[in-house]
């Protein structure tokens, strides 16, 4: 976008130029409209269907019904500190913001002779209502979700934390679209670096526009290589979830016209944690966490180990020489694995794409008449099928979309190991992926603490769903500046036993 700074007094420059560059005329959504105001000419600009016409015609009409003697001396202050009494204005000097403000929703209003514009922000927004989200849902705990529209989401924040010290710091990304990311942090709780490092590296996108808004800004701001399938941010639809993370130290990015709010910095943990945990007891908590990240596991080491193991039968203590198929079938059993998670793959990408109400058909078709005529037919055993079936349902156990991608990922490149090296491919490959999350790293915090560097306390805490009072503590990883969660204005509040945990 190409605009002048500079406001000229001879209001027919400001128009003619306004409606060259916004295409009145040729674009319908663009709505010019003149007045008189004591005498002087008026003018605004706005698009179709991002104004309150109502309110601004309230305020419209205290305006035009001034008298010129009003108007003789200071017209755009007067006007300002006494007729535009809608809360959200403002005066700007600049042709460049105003046209920004303009795209975004705002209407600008011009005098005659006056080489200021007032901005009036009174945007109706289109917008959904906020439903439950329908990826991370939970049998009991709040319904609401985040939305396409930016201050529904900031409002969905603030209703639990009504906290003074809360911010959320607009920055504009691309040159043409303009787009708005709010910063979401509490002051005095986020590392101020952490902060400054998140605003720097989001000035620095120098692009034309983001359509693919939170992806696309992922992809600019993470460190490390781009290759890495790693996923280093968290996205998140739940405003509660949010919330939790801002009290600990994260930052919250919330993008314009996107529903999935960005969490920064992450760990492998944070990516294999569910709310759901948090609405059951302490000790069904934990189970489920547990229960959880042994799916995981077995999503990943399932396939490859048997498959390492079988066609390494020498190797097998007599307890478990059972394992293996008695009957193959026709297609070498690496090349089996490798097919059956070709399919799981093209099934939910088909189940993704069609209408909900084919979902159920797809789903249907694919595990009944693919899996069980391709055992019928020889093409694949029947241990195959069971034991992809069981790492497919460990990766959709997984709460992180990004993370069990990068574990089938992985999964896949394990399995190409087994068939070329066997047993030593599988350790290889472990190795590796070890290798590649120890250092890893999500905004400078290690990917693996508490693990790596080890941290006590913290691996509790990721292994267990610990009670909520014992979590006194933010994450060390984080560096927050208050490091509890106490009162601290509350010296009484700070006990002997508390002290010695903060030293701990």
């Amino acid at each position: 976008m190409t605009a002048k700074p500079k406001i000229e007094k001879d209001i027919d420059q400001n128009i003619n130029y306004l409606k060259d560059l916004l295409g009145v005329g040729e674009s319908f959504d663009i709505i010019f409209r003149e007045y008189k105001v004591g005498r002087k000419r008026a003018a605004s600009f706005s698009i179709n269907g991002m104004t309150n016409d109502v309110l601004l015609t309230n305020v419209f009409q205290d305006m035009v019904t001034l008298h010129p003697e009003e108007l003789s001396v200071n017209t755009m202050q007067k006007l300002f500190y006494t007729r535009a009494t809608h809360s959200q204005v403002k005066l700007t000097e600049n042709m460049n913001d105003a046209v920004t403000s303009l795209l975004s929703g705002e209407l600008l209003f011009l005098v005659d002779g006056e080489t200021e514009i007032i901005v009036f922000d009174a945007r109706a927004y289109p917008a959904r209502t906020p439903s439950e989200s329908t990826i991370e849902k939970v049998t009991r705990g709040s319904k609401d979700a985040f939305v396409e529209t930016l201050p529904f989401n900031t409002v969905l924040i603030r209703r639990r934390l009504r906290d003074p010290k809360l911010r959320f710091e607009i920055v504009k990304i691309g040159t043409r679209s303009q787009s708005d990311i709010a910063v979401g942090y509490i002051k005095d709780i986020t590392d101020s670096k952490l902060v400054d490092t998140v605003k720097e590296r989001l000035n620095k996108i120098n692009i034309d526009g983001i359509p693919m808004a939170e992806k696309a800004i992922e992809e600019y701001i993470v460190d490390g290589s781009k290759w890495n399938p790693l996923p280093k941010i968290r996205y998140t639809e739940r405003p509660d979830v949010a919330a939790v993370h801002l009290l600990e130290g994260h930052i919250c990015l919330v993008i314009d016209n996107s529903p999935t709010i960005m969490i920064l910095p992450t760990t492998l943990w944070h990516h294999v944690q569910h709310v759901e945990e948090y609405h059951h007891h302490v000790v069904i908590g934990s189970y489920l966490r547990i229960v959880r990240l042994f799916g995981m596991a077995l999503s990943l080491l399932l396939t490859p180990l048997w498959l390492s193991l079988v066609l390494q039968r020498h190797l097998l203590p007599e307890g478990i020489a059972f394992l293996g198929p008695k009957d193959p079938g026709i297609i070498p059993l690496g090349v089996q694995f490798i097919f059956a998670d070709l399919g799981v793959e093209l099934v939910r990408m088909a189940t993704v794409h069609v209408p909900t109400a084919q979902a159920t058909s797809l789903g249907f078709i694919g595990a009944f008449m693919l899996g069980e005529f391709a055992t019928k037919v020889g093409l694949f055993g029947n241990e195959v099928v069971f034991f992809t079936a069981v790492a497919a349902v460990g990766a959709f156990a997984t709460p992180s979309i990004e993370f069990a991608m990068a574990v089938r990922f992985f999964r896949a490149i394990l399995l190409l190991l087994v068939i070329f090296f066997k047993l030593p491919g599988l350790l290889i490959g472990l190795v590796g992926i070890f290798i590649v999350m120890a250092t890893t790293k999500s905004f400078n915090v290690p990917y693996l603490w508490p693990l790596i560097p080890f941290n006590f306390n913290g691996m509790k805490d990721v292994l267990l769903r610990l009670p909520l009072p014992s979590k006194i503590l933010r994450p060390a990883a984080l560096k927050p500046k208050d490091l509890d969660r106490l009162d601290n204005t509350n010296p009484e509040k700070d006990t002997k036993q508390e002290k010695d945990d903060k030293q701990e």
